[in-house]
């Protein structure tokens, strides 16, 4: 299953893409990035203050995020824009 899949059956809304410089500025703006990426690449490295939740696990864990949000950057695998959720 995609990641946008994913999101969407969780949490039933529409995705679009959006670029790492334009995740950064809403982070800063308060946003919340969720990291969905596996436990190995999160240890990796990762973005300051970033939410990890594994994909595996979102569906479960989904209620650890506020309920109220414009918009949730999301890290995924590779190095394209993130679905925005």
């Amino acid at each position: 299953m995609s990641v946008t899949s994913a999101l969407k059956k969780v949490f039933g809304k529409p995705y679009g893409k959006v670029p790492a410089p334009d995740a950064a500025a809403l982070a800063v703006g308060g946003a919340i990035l969720l990291d969905v990426r596996e436990p190995h690449e999160w240890q990796a490295g990762h973005a300051p203050r970033a939410r990890h939740i594994p994909l595996s696990q979102i569906s479960r864990r989904a209620g650890e995020l506020p309920k109220a949000r414009a918009g949730l950057p999301v890290v995924a695998r590779g190095g394209g824009p993130g679905p925005v959720a």
